[in-house]
Parts: C-alpha cells; structure tokens; sequence
C-alpha cells in the first residue's frame, strides 16, 4: 500500500500536503504511512484514494483535449 500510495500522489502531481489537506488526513500520518510505519485507517484510505483519483483523472481529461486541440478545464 505504501508503495502504491506514493505513486499515486506522484502521477496526481500532489505534495503530501496537497493529499492531507483535500482528504482530512494528517499529513505526517501520510508520511508515516507513505513509508511503511503505519497502517491507514479504511476510512482515511477510501479518502486520499478519492482525492488522488479524481485529479489523476482531470489530469488524464487535460491531457485529452491538449492531444484532440482542446482546450481542458483544470480542477
């Protein structure tokens, strides 16, 4: 999960604090849990899931319209 949660904030474009502040979780306990030192929460997951899933795919929308010649509206 770690791991995964990393590379999803990196393909999102997200500071850890961009991911605690839209997801409500803390942001050093994204640290932690980033490195394998704690376990989120189910709730604490589904959250930052959400928050990186919906800009990876505003972002993926962007990229669309810049492949098509239109212009995407940024979230």
């Amino acid at each position: 999960m770690s791991q995964d949660l990393r590379e999803l904030r990196a393909m999102a474009g997200f500071t850890q604090f961009d991911v605690a502040r839209r997801s409500g979780v803390d942001r050093s306990k994204l640290s932690l849990a980033e490195n394998g030192h704690v376990d989120l929460r189910p709730e604490e997951i589904v959250a930052i899931r959400k928050v990186l899933l919906e800009r990876i795919e505003s972002r993926a929308a962007e990229l669309k319209g810049v492949l098509s010649g239109k212009e995407a509206v940024a979230v």
